[in-house]
């Protein structure tokens, strides 16, 4: 092979891979049988991918839909509350990662089968930073490959099968996009944690030395660990109704104070028909941002590590 014919392949390989690069990055191949939809859905893609500072997203149901917005330090809310960023990175990857592929059906009679049907989809719209008018697109069901899902844009009849994970992204509950994180404490900070469980109270100190004290007695410092180890991170099992109050069903509370006697954290646990899931609210410093009066489940054995009997509490004190 001649220097100049080497040239030539060289050239041409070099520009075939571009060519694919250039296609991967707008959505997949693009050939002719996609039509002017299916480009369409291409280039919703590419351009909502570009400073998503926004999402929608209307489920078929009522409850179902969420507001996710970007705030200036890059954190996300969630209908104003802190959203699970494990949630949203989820979506972010899925919408990356979405690749449009051939058409699926071209009949409007087909919407309501592929799950894309105006009045039974789940509708997305993104919106980008400095742009007005938001990116719109239903997405329908399970595609016939996986991970797939049917989707086509509002104002086209065409639907096209979508690669990638952007069902099990978008089709969450209201309640799952929440970050289920209620309270952090800084550990280092707490001074004192005053303890109401079945109408006994008492008060664990930290010492001068670094060790805790249960009303002047020496504390069990592997129960005052895992107290203080929850407290720290506290998570929810689940967030609870909007209509659902603790009233005065409240049989526990932990209160967490620093070193001025400020409240750090305050707890309110109440008990449910099951044993093993309580109800708690959460207020203080520590309470997450946005949190208000909203009532969580905790897991029975969690409400045990922070909210301990004393029994426990006053141990060996080792």
């Amino acid at each position: 092979m001649s220097e100049k014919t080497l040239r030539i392949v060289v050239g041409v390989a070099v520009v075939l891979v571009a060519a694919y690069a250039l296609t991967a990055m707008v959505g997949g191949s693009t050939s002719a049988d996609r039509g002017d939809a299916g480009r369409a859905l291409v280039r919703a893609l590419a351009s909502a991918r570009e400073g998503l500072a926004g999402v929608r997203i209307v489920g078929p149901e009522p409850g179902d839909s969420v507001e996710l917005v970007r705030g200036e330090d890059g954190s996300w809310t969630v209908n104003g509350k802190p959203a699970d960023s494990a949630a949203v990175a989820r979506l972010e990857e899925a919408l990356e990662g979405a690749r449009v592929g051939h058409l699926a059906a071209r009949n409007p009679d087909n919407h309501a089968r592929l799950g894309v049907a105006a009045d039974s989809t789940w509708r997305l719209e993104l919106r980008r930073a400095g742009r007005e008018e938001p990116v719109r697109l239903f997405v329908g069901n399970n595609g016939p490959s996986y991970p797939s899902a049917y989707a086509r844009l509002p104002d086209s009849d065409e639907v096209y099968v979508l690669s990638g994970n952007l069902v099990s992204a978008v089709r969450r509950p209201a309640a799952e996009w929440r970050d289920r994180i209620v309270v952090r404490v800084d550990t280092a900070a707490v001074r004192q944690v005053i303890v109401t469980r079945d109408e006994e109270t008492y008060t664990l100190q930290r010492g001068d030395s670094a060790r805790w004290v249960v009303d002047d007695a020496p504390a069990d410092s592997a129960t005052v660990a895992e107290m203080l180890a929850e407290l720290a991170r506290l998570e929810a099992q689940a967030f609870a109704r909007d209509t659902v109050v603790l009233g005065d069903s409240i049989t526990r509370s932990v209160l967490v104070l620093g070193q001025a006697g400020d409240t750090l954290a305050l707890v309110r646990i109440a008990p449910t028909e099951q044993t093993w899931t309580w109800r708690a609210t959460a207020a203080g410093k520590a309470a997450a941002k946005g949190l208000g009066e909203d009532v969580f489940e905790l897991a029975g054995w969690r409400t045990d590590r922070i909210a301990p009997e004393k029994g426990k509490v006053a141990g060996s004190g080792g």
